[in-house]
């Protein structure tokens, strides 16, 4: 699903919108040799509405393969997959490419990105995906 991903520099972050409800955020973690874990990702996600139609935006922060922080982006979109769409076009902001790919959950874009991070650095000796929710 990864294709690559171009670490940009950090600008700043723009966080979401306090209208924005059940939110979701995830972690990309990755364990390093002598027991360390670093951030490999950070996710954001939540509704709101517009207009009568739902949005999904998503927030997404990016690190390095050593957990540098890296280039943060933001997306809301409206119509089908929303969630999907929102969550690939903030991760493409920041230098993640795809592959063409079908919708799939946020937990299966972040382990692919983790898989991804795994092969270019070998040292990453496993990666997990862990989420809280917030309503």
């Amino acid at each position: 699903m990864i294709k690559g991903f171009t670490a940009q520099p950090f600008d700043g972050l723009n966080t979401l919108p306090v209208y924005v409800s059940n939110t979701k955020t995830y972690f990309l973690t990755g364990k390093v040799p002598g027991g360390y874990e670093i951030i490999l990702a950070k996710l954001t996600t939540g509704e709101s509405m517009s207009a009568g139609n739902p949005l999904t935006h998503a927030l997404f922060e990016s690190f390095t393969d050593h957990g540098i922080r890296a280039k943060a982006a933001r997306t809301r979109v409206s119509g089908r997959d929303r969630e999907f769409v929102a969550v690939k076009n903030a991760m493409m902001e920041t230098g993640v490419q795809f592959h063409p790919a079908l919708p799939n959950s946020c937990e299966t874009i972040l382990y692919a990105l983790g898989d991804w991070f795994q092969v270019q650095n070998p040292e990453i000796t496993e990666v997990a995906v862990v989420s809280q929710s917030c309503h």
